[in-house]
């Protein structure tokens, strides 16, 4: 799964956020959040003063949305760092006495892939890992080195105190059909050994989604 196409234009916009803040003499994406909006493949860092461990990075995901704790799944695609903010806050109040103190920060702008490279002989695969893990992102590998799914999680730092680890999502399109199965960790944990579907290579741009557990997981 190729991003391509829109990385230029939204890093021309952050060079000039950075112009203009440079001349306000404050920070560069405090003062100009109104005019970055953020897009697949950036990645955020979310944060509650009010609950630590609430925080995370997120990766906004090909289809435009991060997913928080308590939080659930919220559209973060074409809106400021702002404008999340509020929906977080708003989603999180109803567990507060008082509506907490969030605060988004933008930790890297997704990069446009370097499609020019001449007499490239390995092509570049991508996984996407999302949710409760140690480092979500987009993790790129060489096409003649695939990865697995206990590959990829290791990549994206494992998971997470407050992941559903029996229930792992593994999107992937193969001809052109989206397919979606689980993974259960768990049981690898206890020693069980994976099925050869588990243990098979993931194909380009596969999504593993790592969802929060439940209060009775």
């Amino acid at each position: 799964m190729k991003l391509v196409g829109w990385a230029l234009p939204r890093l021309a916009r952050m060079a000039l956020a950075f112009v203009f803040a440079a001349i306000l003499g404050g920070n560069a994406y405090a003062q100009s959040g109104d005019v970055y909006r953020m897009g697949p493949g950036d990645i955020l860092e979310v944060s509650v003063l009010e609950d630590p461990d609430l925080g995370r990075q997120v990766l906004v995901r090909p289809d435009g949305r991060i997913s928080m704790p308590i939080a659930g799944t919220l559209m973060a695609e074409g809106r400021t760092p702002e404008q999340l903010q509020a929906s977080i806050r708003s989603r999180l109040a109803r567990n507060f006495v008082e509506p907490p103190s969030v605060t988004v920060a933008l930790v890297s702008v997704a990069q446009e892939d370097d499609v020019l490279q001449e007499e490239e002989e390995i092509e570049n695969f991508a996984v996407y890992v999302v949710g409760e893990v140690g480092r979500p992102g987009r993790y790129e590998y060489p096409s003649d080195e695939p990865v697995t799914i206990l590959q990829a999680l290791t990549l994206a730092g494992g998971t997470g105190p407050f992941a559903a680890i029996k229930r792992i999502q593994v999107r992937e399109v193969v001809d052109s059909v989206e397919t979606v199965r689980f993974f259960n960790y768990e049981l690898v944990q206890q020693g069980a050994s994976i099925n050869s579907a588990d243990d098979s290579a993931l194909t380009d741009g596969a999504i593993l989604i790592v969802p929060e557990r439940g209060f009775f997981e």
